[in-house]
């Protein structure tokens, strides 16, 4: 039985409870109260007793498979949470090995173009390795971007670029829970589970 006809069914039990504490079993021509099977019911509070030792005893049941089945769910989730910590460490470490491996390049390049510069090579052709300096397109340099952007201002606004206004987020939560009334915002809670 999966966890979501498990939750169906808590609901159902817990219905049940409220039915069982205000049953009224049906009557026989006497007058006595009978059971399903048409027993008479000597005693109906001891009777209904006796349906509520049923009921807490398939509560209990299900309660215990139910744990059984979050304690499965929960080893598993721990399997998953190592495994993604496991994940975050080794792209952690491909990030920082690529990013050296990248400045490593980059040096090399920038060494290689000085020497050939320096000798007056913009080619080499040899076996395993064709070497050729090209001039790229031009690309922007800028020398001092505060002074720039001071500039563009009052000159040339089409040269600056905006960004879209973001929402602080832990000011707004602050003044939310002082009391202040912010349209278009709620605090909200969510849930976490912890694992051990």
């Amino acid at each position: 039985m999966k966890l979501y006809e498990m939750t169906e069914q808590f609901n159902e039990l817990f219905d049940q409870f409220d039915d069982i504490n205000n049953y009224t079993p049906d009557q026989d021509e006497s007058g006595h109260y009978i059971d399903g099977n048409g027993e008479i019911i000597p005693d109906l509070e001891a009777f209904r007793e006796k349906l509520r030792n049923a009921w807490f005893d398939t509560l209990t049941a299900l309660e215990d498979e139910f744990e059984s089945k979050a304690e499965n769910v929960a080893v598993y989730l721990k399997s998953v949470f190592v495994e993604i910590a496991a994940m975050k460490d080794e792209e952690a470490a491909l990030r920082r090995r690529r990013q050296n491996l990248e400045k490593n390049m980059d040096a090399m390049q920038r060494h290689l173009i000085g020497a050939m510069n320096q000798i007056g090579l913009k080619k080499i052709e040899m076996p395993r390795a064709r070497i050729t300096i090209r001039n790229n397109g031009e690309s922007l340099a800028v020398d001092n971007e505060e002074d720039f952007i001071e500039w563009a201002k009052e000159n040339a606004m089409e040269l600056l670029k905006f960004s879209t206004p973001s929402i602080k987020k832990t000011d707004t939560k602050r003044l939310l829970q002082k009391g202040e009334n912010i349209p278009f915002v709620h605090l909200t809670r969510t849930q976490s589970l912890i694992i051990k």
